[in-house]
């Protein structure tokens, strides 16, 4: 029974999100909800990039489990339906949506940091500054240079603000409902009605058409992902006293080698934002406080790159992004993060 509500039914309520982030993302594009909005974004900045940026930007930032696929379904009402330009928005959705576990108060990799060494909020931003920065500005420029206005389904159009009332605010609405009643477990009844009020505005009833905009082979790829991470994290006990009884010495090169990729291995194969904060913070306070930046930036380079991370399937298969563009975007940005860490801890 265990296995059952710990693997196979734990967080389901992000498939019900994927599933009526989809429909509502396909009535908006279809029927040009959110063009208004978008007009006016475009008429003033002269760039379909700068939509993107902005579009990866809100959702970059939503303090919401499931802002990937809130993102997704934001970056799919500019994408065309298929080529590099499609491909290109499943990396940039991941990237913008990311950066949020360095810096936000609201995160367990922030929160639970902060609890252990007590430390200030403050104190916590000025010790993974550089990391946030140069994660940042990877991002930033990656956005940037690879997306370009010609790939982009956006075309200049007339604002008006009560297209913009009716149409988009209700999509803000929701989010901050289902931010200010604490996300989990609400999905249902905030999503459900979300799309169902774009399903009474746009009069489109068949459901037919409506299951149509559902990527049922997104759905069940990260319904996989979700249980083969469920079982890692379902035997973390097991990582953690192995971690704990590792009888190595960090102030040796083989021991600390040895003790990163543990934590690596580790991180990677449970792919979780909350076990590998736990796991950098476990090692941090076995091996010295003075070590945590270099466990937090290899640890979080293994949750980046863990097959057990539902985000890269999400883009993957909504966005048809390539898996070795992930690795070499993704493999960058951890290699970035490791040697401005390794230099801060090892060398300064």
């Amino acid at each position: 029974m265990d296995f059952v509500t710990n693997v196979l039914l734990k967080d389901i309520s992000y498939l019900w999100m994927i599933f009526f982030i989809m429909i509502t993302a396909g009535l908006a594009k279809e029927y040009a909800l959110f063009a208004p909005a978008f007009a006016y974004v475009r008429n003033t900045f002269r760039s379909n990039k700068f939509v993107v940026v902005l579009l990866s930007a809100i959702g970059g930032v939503l303090p919401i489990e499931g802002r990937v696929t809130v993102s997704a379904g934001l970056l799919d009402t500019v994408a065309p339906k298929e080529g590099p330009g499609r491909e290109k928005l499943g990396i940039v959705d991941y990237l913008a949506t990311h950066h949020y576990y360095m810096w936000s108060p609201l995160e367990k990799t922030v929160i639970l940091p902060i609890a252990a060494f007590g430390l200030s909020y403050g104190a916590f931003i000025g010790l993974v500054a550089p990391l946030l920065i140069v994660s940042l500005l990877f991002i930033s420029i990656y956005i940037w240079t690879q997306v370009r206005d010609e790939e982009l389904t956006i075309t200049p159009g007339n604002f008006k603000l009560s297209a913009v009332m009716r149409n988009v605010l209700p999509m803000f609405v929701a989010l901050g409902t289902y931010i200010g009643l604490g996300g989990e477990g609400h999905v249902f009844p905030i999503f459900g009605l979300l799309t169902l009020y774009y399903v009474f505005i746009t009069q489109q009833w068949s459901p037919k058409k409506l299951l149509g905009y559902v990527r049922w082979d997104v759905i069940a790829w990260v319904s996989a992902v979700i249980i083969l991470g469920n079982y890692f994290k379902s035997y973390n006990g097991d990582f953690l006293t192995m971690i704990k009884g590792v009888g190595l010495d960090p102030h040796t090169f083989v021991g600390m080698l040895a003790i990163s990729v543990i934590g690596f291995v580790v991180s990677f194969l449970m792919g979780s934002s909350g076990k590998f904060i736990a796991v950098a913070v476990l090692m941090a306070q076995v091996f010295g406080v003075e070590y945590f930046i270099w466990f937090f930036a290899i640890d979080f380079a293994g949750y980046l790159l863990s097959p057990t991370h539902k985000c890269v399937m999400i883009g993957n298969r909504y966005f048809g992004t390539p898996v070795s563009t992930y690795y070499k975007a993704l493999g960058t940005w951890a290699l970035l993060l490791l040697a401005t860490s390794a230099t801060i801890t090892f060398l300064i």
